[in-house]
């Protein structure tokens, strides 16, 4: 059986065409930039237009919003229909992108703060009810997930060879940042991701963080801005007032939470913190808002999501089995944003199938009559439903792949 590798597509701009491989095509894209021009992708006969984002230095071809449907699932740029996820109970409302690419993300928690006390801690593992899950306003953990979702790293191509760095992570999770607002303004000026840690460029590293948080810092007798970290939460200790957290690539800025948050953390992420550790090539993302106090923070809201090696999210170990048997596999991983754990939504679209194919893989205690009722959504959804039954310990034979 041989790995299916990644098609690259062909665009158009005006009347000249150019592949994602040629050899100007920073030039090209700089130009269109400037220009503010919309290729197209003729990956299929609807030719779904594109935008270019400035990345730092670079320039990056992106799908206009509501349109990664449109694209051939071999396209690098296919997106699920946000029906297929969470996505489609928040999308158009709690998270507004205009033609030009900018996205306005409506939030339910604040990005500041009068006076001293903690916020309750986030929503990372609580069930959500009905009246709970408004479309209007994202909660902590799906903001988490749509800036994962909108940095695509939600999708997996065999032709990655199972490698993903953190540097990957980090510079799509800066780009998602330059596009999005939110009521309190612009997300590059709240939203921190740790770069990549080195001892060699730790005084650099540091200048750079302590003139991102300064502009978090209070003017006299306004409210106090927050901050969003998203980080790799490392490790936990206990401290004086309550507890010490310490993230990957940031050793040198803690946050700290008091012994009520701490708790409450513990009672949201307790079980999510243990999966992880006990799962070999694992790690668990924090989303916080937190104020800052010179060389640390204090916690405001906190919530987790864990992720494999490859930085795939999954919610419990049979998601878990699902995601790693795919790795060899052309899939995107599905979330929930604002749904409760067990809405009826897939857990994974396969997409090298001969069409894609939608991965259902509910948890093993859901009850018989959720699990109907979950199958009888799945029959009517856009794509044809592959289910684990909750039921069964060993997984079904997946799809094959297209042309096996």
């Amino acid at each position: 059986m041989t790995q299916s590798t990644i098609k690259e597509p062909t665009y158009r701009l005006g009347h000249s065409s150019f592949s994602a491989d040629a050899e100007r095509l920073q030039q090209i894209l700089a130009w269109a930039h400037e220009k503010k021009a919309r290729p197209t992708c003729l990956c299929s006969r609807a030719e779904p237009p594109m935008y270019v984002a400035k990345i730092g230095s670079g320039f990056f071809l992106k799908r206009m919003p509501g349109t990664g449907h449109l694209h051939e699932p071999s396209c690098p740029t296919f997106d699920p229909p946000p029906e297929v996820s969470g996505l489609g109970q928040v999308n158009g409302q709690a998270i507004v992108t205009d033609e030009a690419g900018e996205t306005l993300l409506k939030l339910d928690f604040p990005l500041s703060v009068k006076g001293a006390r903690a916020t309750p801690v986030g929503d990372g593992g609580d069930e959500a009810t009905s009246a709970e899950a408004s479309p209007s306003k994202l909660r902590l953990l799906a903001t988490l997930h749509y800036l994962w979702e909108a940095a695509d790293l939600t999708k997996w191509r065999s032709a990655y060879g199972r490698r993903r760095s953190w540097w990957i992570v980090h510079r799509e999770l800066q780009g998602v940042a330059a596009r999005t607002k939110t009521k309190a303004g612009a997300m590059a000026d709240t939203l921190f991701v740790p770069p990549v840690y080195s001892i060699e460029d730790k005084d650099r590293l540091a200048a750079e963080r302590r003139r991102f948080m300064h502009r978090l810092l209070p003017a006299k007798g306004k409210p106090v801005p927050l901050g969003i970290l998203v980080a790799e939460l490392k490790g936990q200790q206990p401290s004086q007032y309550g507890r010490k957290l310490t993230f990957k690539h940031l050793p040198d800025f803690p946050l700290f939470m008091d012994e009520e948050t701490g708790k409450r953390f513990d009672k949201i992420a307790g079980e999510k913190v243990e999966m992880v550790e006990a799962m070999p090539d694992t790690h668990l993302i924090c989303i916080a808002t937190f104020s800052t106090k010179g060389n640390y923070g204090n916690v405001r809201e906190i919530a987790v999501m864990p992720v494999t090696g490859q930085w795939l999210p999954f919610d419990n170990e049979r998601e878990h089995e699902l995601v790693q048997a795919l790795m060899d596999r052309d899939f995107v991983k599905c979330l929930k944003y604002n749904l409760k754990a067990g809405a009826p939504v897939a857990n994974a679209l396969l997409l090298d199938a001969e069409s894609p194919v939608a991965l259902f893989s509910p948890p093993a205690d859901m009850p018989g009559e959720e699990e109907d009722e979950l199958r009888a959504i799945a029959a009517e959804g856009v794509y044809p439903a592959w289910h684990w039954p909750a039921g069964e310990f060993e997984m079904p034979v997946l799809p094959e792949r297209k042309g096996v």
